[in-house]
């Protein structure tokens, strides 16, 4: 019995496989469909007519804190996010895109998060947070607030620290001395666990 031969699938320029065409409608359905569910939460947008590292990283912030609340998909992130680039950071958005060393559409959230660090975070004020994380102390502020800052810093400038034990030790060296003391005796193994542990003791509550 004679086997009818199978039909290859023509390689693209790339070398890979063609899109199926049934596929390819079902993706852009979906994409589509998607983007229509995240307009209705409102995100920011992000004009980038001054290059204000604070103002990126607000919206950087708040489109991650978007993206875990209604469970983006890693794949839609950047595409979501870009959808709200206007004015200036549009136009840098589109020489990205017309660039030949970046895909847009197989770029992951870090990478996009780092091309928009380096293009809209001045070198001078890297250096400068980077001597002012060094010098960094609670001080008066709140747990709370030393926390909001130090975090601010170091999703602004990649390398301030180096994973997850390092913030840990840096953040504690911070803390108040009476804070301190107690938390570095307890030798807590995660940031989360000190965090929540020098809370406690400022709320009055020294028992380990």
């Amino acid at each position: 019995m004679a086997v009818a031969p199978v039909t290859a699938i023509p390689p693209t320029a790339s070398g890979s496989s063609a899109p199926i065409p049934g596929i390819l409608e079902a993706e852009q359905e979906r994409s589509l469909a998607v983007l229509t569910a995240f307009k209705r939460f409102n995100p920011p947008t992000f004009v980038g007519d001054v290059k204000d590292p604070w103002l990126m990283e607000a919206w950087l912030s708040a489109m991650e804190a978007l993206f875990e609340d209604i469970y983006t998909l890693k794949k839609d992130k950047v595409r979501l996010a870009a959808h709200y680039l206007e004015g200036l950071a549009r136009s840098w958005w589109t020489r990205v895109k017309n660039g030949r060393s970046l895909d847009p559409a197989t770029m992951t959230w870090e990478a996009f998060r780092e091309i928009l660090l380096m293009e809209y975070f001045p070198e001078s004020d890297k250096r400068k947070i980077k001597e002012d994380f060094r010098k960094l102390r609670q001080g008066s502020r709140t747990v709370r607030e030393y926390e909001r800052e130090f975090s601010h810093m170091v999703n602004c400038v990649p390398g301030l620290v180096h994973g997850d034990r390092d913030r840990e030790e840096v953040f504690e060296r911070g803390l108040r001395p009476e804070i301190f003391k107690t938390v570095h005796a307890l030798r807590l193994k995660t940031y989360e666990e000190l965090l929540d542990r020098a809370l406690w003791i400022e709320r009055g509550n020294h028992c380990a």
